[in-house]
């Protein structure tokens, strides 16, 4: 029994061996692929929106930050998956992580064009709900792919004003939080 046991061992160092050989070889091979400047498939990401200035996706190893000037941009970037970071609008409206919702997630390939849908035209959303004698609102900025905006400086928060009928009956101002 023991001398199986040493055969066993004698044949997991030499696969372990062969392994090490085949790394040393083929790493060199690799190394001299990328050396060569060959760059990775590229795939094409279509921007839908209106009012970019920014648009901030990471993916892989290397973090993209596009600034964009056309409402519909094509993206020519590597192909993999990245995360939308951060999206800027005119006006000083931004949308970070937590508002992207589901679409953080961008998958780029080489035959198929992507098609992110983000920015203008926004659309304002207010809720109501009512919480015993109270009625409480909420306001909410949306883009076409249902991304949550908000403005940079809220030196102005929104404002509304109840109607019933002609009549106003109560106006205010929302808070930010």
């Amino acid at each position: 029994m023991t001398r199986d046991l040493w055969t066993e061992k004698r044949l997991a160092d030499r696969r372990l061996l062969g392994w090490i050989v085949a790394c040393a070889v083929l790493l060199p091979l690799w190394q001299a692929t990328q050396a060569r400047g060959e760059e990775p498939p590229r795939g094409e990401l279509r921007i839908e929106g209106a009012h970019i200035t920014k648009l901030v996706i990471e993916g892989g190893d290397n973090p993209h930050t596009e600034e964009l000037t056309e409402p519909n941009a094509c993206l020519r970037l590597p192909v993999g998956t990245y995360e939308v970071q951060r999206i800027e609008l005119q006006g000083g409206y931004t949308c970070r992580v937590p508002g992207l919702a589901g679409l953080q997630k961008v998958v780029v390939m080489e035959d198929t064009p992507e098609v992110l849908k983000v920015g203008g035209p926004l659309r304002q959303e207010i809720k109501a709900a009512r919480r015993g004698r109270m009625l409480i609102l909420s306001h909410e900025i949306l883009g076409i792919g249902g991304e949550r905006y908000s403005e940079a400086t809220r030196a102005k928060p929104p404002r509304f004003t109840v109607y019933k009928g002609d009549t106003a009956i109560a106006s205010g101002q929302f808070e930010y939080g």
